[in-house]
């Protein structure tokens, strides 16, 4: 790119210094002075000088052009190195980007249920059919539902909707047709993300007073299972105003109890792999 640019600015320059050399090589024969300058020579036939100063000065004023367009080619070629240089640096950070974003992506990856990892996961192979046959059946029908929305009259499409919403309501739930322990073992067995660690402990918050610490694993909240942030923020929601409830954490392969009182923790998390059987 940088050689392209540069080549096509001698080529410009070149044609530009030929214009102005001929340019100034029809002045210097058309110009005012010209009848002037004329001297008779042998069998009247006419001549046309031009003077040594008007020489010296068309050189001169050639090398003035010529110091001109290099100067003006160096800057070109200065702005063309710095722009490339800018674009290797936006090419690395967005390689960088992407790399850190499909590092997190594959860290919290979502893996779609099918046959072999539930059954990795201990679920008989005719239930493990079963329920992937009503959550397929299920996907197909609000799919079909969403595409006759888009094409039906104002009266059929407020059917269709309210069939829809009805839909969503009773959406399939795998957790809820495994149970916590063997869907916990699903998530675990298939390499998704089942537990969330304490990454930070808030300055004069509850789980401060209680004593959780950065690295704490939440296994359980007031007995509920804990396996993502929405568990956790689903069972702080719960509960009455100054009452408390257990959290089981585990530490250095330790499991521990601590009472906390209920609404926030003051705590930030990050999910995490944990063998249930720990």
């Amino acid at each position: 790119m940088k050689s392209y640019i540069i080549t096509l600015l001698i080529a410009l320059s070149a044609g530009y210094l030929g214009a102005k050399l001929n340019q100034q090589t029809a002045a210097s024969a058309n110009g005012p002075d010209s009848g002037t300058d004329k001297l008779s020579v042998e069998n009247d036939s006419t001549a046309q000088t031009v003077s040594p100063f008007q020489i010296q000065n068309t050189e001169s004023h050639t090398q003035l052009t010529l110091e001109e367009l290099q100067l003006k080619i160096n800057r070109l070629e200065n702005k063309v190195t710095k722009l490339a240089s800018q674009q290797a640096d936006m090419l690395s950070l967005a390689e960088n980007t992407n790399n850190k974003t499909t590092t997190r992506t594959r860290r919290n990856r979502v893996i779609q249920p099918n046959k072999n990892n539930l059954s990795a996961a201990g679920i008989a192979p005719d239930i493990a059919d079963d329920i992937l046959r009503r959550m397929g059946q299920q996907k197909y029908r609000r799919l079909e539902l969403q595409g006759l929305i888009r094409r039906a009259d104002p009266a059929s499409r407020r059917q269709y909707n309210r069939e829809l919403q009805q839909l969503n309501q009773k959406k399939i739930s795998l957790r809820t047709e495994l149970g916590d322990d063997a869907y916990d073992q699903y998530l675990f067995s298939s390499g998704q993300n089942n537990r969330v660690m304490v990454s930070s402990v808030m300055a004069g918050s509850p789980a401060e007073s209680a004593g959780f610490l950065p690295g704490d694993i939440i296994l359980l909240y007031d007995n509920s299972k804990i396996l993502s942030w929405p568990d956790i923020r689903k069972a702080t929601l719960q509960g009455e105003t100054g009452s408390y409830a257990n959290v089981e954490v585990l530490r250095d392969g330790a499991q521990m109890s601590m009472m906390v009182p209920t609404g926030p923790l003051g705590v930030e998390l990050e999910p995490t792999q944990l063998d249930p059987a720990q």
